[in-house]
């Protein structure tokens, strides 16, 4: 392994490490909530804001970027290239998932 590997598997591991830290704060109902809809909103539109589902959403998401950076970690120092494909496959369920629930988020406001 070369030491440029070993230098991006800590910061990438880093990452995770505070994506975790962030989405166990946002389970607790704590911390800033780093969400669009929630963020993009107006004084008027946080206090009608259920920040219940707001935190829930934002924990799920980045509890699984957690997941997503300590594969590409574990993807980078061991250079199995099948963890790729998990990967990919974890975006594309978090992608999912957060459109789904902000459209949901939308409908219910609507």
């Amino acid at each position: 392994m070369e030491f440029w590997q070993l230098i991006t598997a800590v910061i990438v591991g880093l990452i995770s490490i505070v994506l975790f830290v962030y989405s166990y704060y946002t389970s607790k109902e704590k911390g800033p909530l780093l969400s669009n809809t929630y963020l993009f909103a107006s004084a008027e539109e946080h206090k009608k804001s259920n920040k219940s589902a707001e935190y829930h959403l934002v924990t799920i998401v980045f509890r699984i970027l957690g997941i997503v950076f300590l594969l590409l970690t574990t993807q980078i120092l061991t250079s199995w290239s099948w963890l790729k494909y998990i990967i990919g496959i974890v975006i594309v369920i978090v992608i999912v998932y957060a459109i789904k629930e902000s459209i949901k988020t939308e409908i219910k406001h609507k």
